[in-house]
């Protein structure tokens, strides 16, 4: 067990932690949004209708009451997506008895990474498709998700449309808010994650 735990364990005790939410809603002048509390509101990950590798539809409506790691990745993607995929064999493994926790990898070359090469990719990761599912779907929905849903950056390619190649893994919670962001190619940074996950799991626990 990392030592990190055994500090949260120490600190925390019954765990009195919880995590902080990402991408406050802002005005038209830039300024944060509060509510009549004077608490900050936050942007939900919007609603999205992609196809999985079983070429079935898969939308936010499968993920109802589930907490999600959600990445963007390519399949002839060389160093970086391998890296990321083998941590998420991690996640996987981790939770593999909880139905609760599901993985979200999306295409970000749905052009080329059609249903069956997604299929064919998720065996080589020997990933259980009723947990770990892997999309493509129209391009122009999977960006807009990417950039207003992730907030993740649209990198210039020289060409008419950009391209996002990015190694983060989000945390989204039951209410499709963001809960965490980590380096998914860091084993440090997914051993956080997989304690973050634990401390989501618990708030949901107590607040029954």
């Amino acid at each position: 067990m990392p030592i990190f735990v055994f500090i949260f364990i120490y600190t925390f005790g019954e765990h009195h932690f919880t995590l902080r939410s990402y991408f406050p809603k802002l005005d038209d002048k830039g300024e944060v949004l509060r509510d009549a509390k004077g608490d900050t509101l936050f942007n939900s990950v919007p609603e999205f209708n992609l196809i999985d590798q079983s070429a079935t539809s898969f939308s936010q409506e499968d993920l109802k009451g589930k907490i999600y790691i959600a990445s963007f990745f390519f399949t002839d993607c060389p160093d970086m997506c391998k890296k990321m995929n083998a941590q998420l064999v991690r996640v996987q493994e981790a939770y593999q008895n909880n139905p609760t926790i599901q993985l979200v990898s999306i295409s970000v070359k749905p052009e080329e990474d059609s249903a069956s090469v997604l299929s064919k990719y998720a065996e080589a990761y020997k990933a259980d498709t009723t947990q770990w599912h892997f999309l493509t779907g129209k391009r122009e929905e999977i960006y807009k998700l990417a950039q207003e849903g992730f907030h993740l950056p649209l990198q210039k390619t020289g060409g008419a449309e950009g391209f996002i190649h990015n190694d983060s893994f989000m945390l989204v919670d039951k209410e499709q808010k963001v809960r965490g962001v980590y380096k998914g190619t860091d084993p440090a940074e997914v051993d956080r994650m997989i304690l973050e996950i634990n401390v989501l799991l618990d708030e949901y626990s107590k607040s029954r």
